[in-house]
């Protein structure tokens, strides 16, 4: 019984750490509510597209980020700051960084986990232009 009783303990701890800050996530929401609100295409089109993102980029992360982080992706700025203005490794779940590059694979069919750093990426926009890049590289390769 005592270690039943410390395993429900350890997993209630570990699953607390790998959860999103629920907390955190309302701050930035509120933050971004500071903000102008735009549709997906007006998102895309004023800030996506002007930067040489494909539309369809721009459409995934904003899907894909909002199911991740909770967050009004198309409140969003392509001068957000990952960590220090989104606390996207926070408001996420541990492995949202693996999703995402899982998500990308079943989407445009490229393997970006071995490519992905997020260490080389601080911002929104070089996290778009990073997955638009991969894909312009992937269109432009020779089939094998």
């Amino acid at each position: 019984m005592w270690k039943t009783l410390k395993n429900i303990g350890c997993s209630l701890s570990t699953y607390e750490a790998l959860s999103p800050d629920l907390q955190l996530r309302q701050v930035v929401n509120r933050r971004l509510q500071q903000r102008p609100g735009r549709s997906l295409p007006q998102w895309i089109e004023e800030f996506w597209l002007p930067r040489g993102i494909s539309a369809p980029v721009a459409d995934f992360v904003s899907r894909q980020l909002g199911e991740y982080s909770g967050l009004e992706t198309t409140r969003l700025l392509p001068s957000d700051h990952l960590e220090t203005t989104l606390h996207l490794t926070l408001v996420c779940w541990f492995d949202w960084s693996m999703r995402l590059c899982e998500d990308f694979y079943q989407e445009f069919g490229i393997d970006i986990s071995h490519r992905l750093d997020f260490q080389d990426l601080s911002t929104l926009e070089e996290l778009l232009v990073f997955l638009n890049a991969q894909l312009l590289q992937a269109q432009s390769s020779p089939p094998p």
